[in-house]
């Protein structure tokens, strides 16, 4: 921490120009106390590390997030530091009595305020989603900053996403979902933008970068400029998902999909083709798309009679056992009730191919039947073309622009 207060309440912070010498005489004379907690601080002084206060070995601080490293310290400083620069009224570790929380910055921008959290450690999920909701609960809205040595590139436009990173992402319209980091050692903004989970773990993304200096607060607290999506990256994922090999070993998930296959007498690398999509939302089911609308299609919606109404609630039915059960886990982020709205921007998908017709408020009707490729080269062009038919209106509405790469070793990233 770089703030604590005196025992008679007086605030002081590192950050306001201390001399060491001043910092010295001062820790022989007075006592430092946690502005959440009220316990004991000491004040380390050292020549390696950033001078910083911190809790004794026992204490227990409930306001604490994470233990707070170098990285994290001078992460937290540089951007207090460019956010004065920019002469916003921004408050260093304010404690929020009400709710119990510290951010480690609290913003006042254009009328609004904004807690932001700059996360460089995993913490558990259910602990990111109570604080983001307390500060939801007094009118401030989260900004959760994720330190760049969290963001982990597996090969070009693919990124490691874990479980509480979710929590951290900003939802922009209309389907833009977007990360942001922070590197100190780099001393620059990263944000991932158009996050296309293919996997649990992994996702599709565009990446820019953007050094601090040249960096506008508006850049970190509105929707951020339109780039290109990685959505015609999605041939390539589908592709891969015909071609690999089964399993050595299988997951539940992975062997039921093998015998859901087998009872409609269907090879593996062909299912069908309306199946594998990134449908609106569909980013709530942590499987891949491949398996949840295969057994939509398979269990639910190829026997509905042709031209016979039906409702979102009764394809929501058909595979919620299968949500409770943990066939199909739902992704932890925002919204509990999330895989509904998945559900239903796959048949909304649907209705756009030509295999369902809208037939009133959240009512559909089957229009054809589903296209099962007899072979894999089928498979190949039939995906071709439905993914030219399906990116064709997003494609021409997104506005050109160049990625700017960013050099991983260097960034800690």
């Amino acid at each position: 921490m770089f703030t604590a207060e005196f025992q008679d309440g007086t605030t002081i912070s590192l950050l306001e120009g201390w001399q060491l010498a001043e910092l010295k005489k001062l820790r022989r004379e007075q006592d430092f106390y946690c502005r959440s907690c009220k316990e004991p601080l000491l004040l380390k002084l050292g020549g390696k590390r950033q001078w910083h206060f911190a809790h004794r070995t026992k204490s227990v601080c409930k306001a604490m997030l994470e233990a707070e490293t170098p990285y994290h310290l001078e992460g937290k400083k540089q951007l207090y530091y460019w956010l004065k620069g920019h002469s916003l009224d921004v408050g260093l570790e304010v404690y929020l009595p009400l709710i119990h929380q510290r951010p480690d910055l609290l913003v006042r921008y254009q009328q609004r305020l904004y807690a932001i959290e700059f996360q460089c450690s995993p913490i558990p999920v259910s602990l990111i989603a109570k604080r983001s909701r307390g500060y939801h609960e007094v009118g401030i809205s989260p900004i959760w900053l994720l330190g760049g040595n969290r963001l982990k590139r597996q090969r070009s436009f693919t990124y490691s996403i874990q479980a509480f990173e979710w929590h951290a992402f900003r939802h922009y319209p209309p389907d833009n979902l977007s990360l942001s980091y922070y590197c100190p050692e780099q001393q620059s903004f990263v944000f991932l933008q158009h996050i296309t989970p293919i996997s649990a773990t992994r996702s599709l993304a565009t990446l820019q970068q953007s050094p601090l200096q040249a960096t506008q607060p508006a850049d970190l607290f509105q929707q951020p400029a339109q780039v290109p999506t990685v959505k015609q990256k999605w041939l390539e994922i589908k592709k891969h998902w015909r071609y690999q090999h089964p399993f050595s070993y299988r997951s539940r998930l992975e062997a039921y999909f093998l015998q859901l296959l087998y009872r409609y007498s269907l090879s593996r690398n062909l299912f069908p083709v309306e199946a594998g999509w990134p449908s609106p939302h569909y980013y709530y089911f942590e499987a891949p798309p491949y398996y949840w609308q295969t057994f939509l299609l398979l269990e639910c919606l190829e026997h509905q009679p042709l031209s016979n109404t039906f409702t979102l609630q009764m394809v929501s039915r058909c595979i919620q056992p299968y949500m409770l059960n943990g066939l199909f886990s739902r992704r932890q982020i925002h919204e509990e009730a999330g895989w509904i709205q998945a559900v239903k921007g796959y048949l909304s998908w649907l209705c756009q191919i030509g295999y369902l017709e809208q037939a009133g408020v959240e009512r559909f009707k089957r229009a054809r039947n589903i296209v099962i490729p007899r072979t894999i080269e089928e498979a190949f062009r039939l995906d071709a073309a439905y993914g030219r038919k399906c990116f064709k209106l997003e494609d021409e509405a997104e506005n050109s622009g160049d990625n700017k790469g960013i050099n991983s070793k260097k960034a800690n990233i």
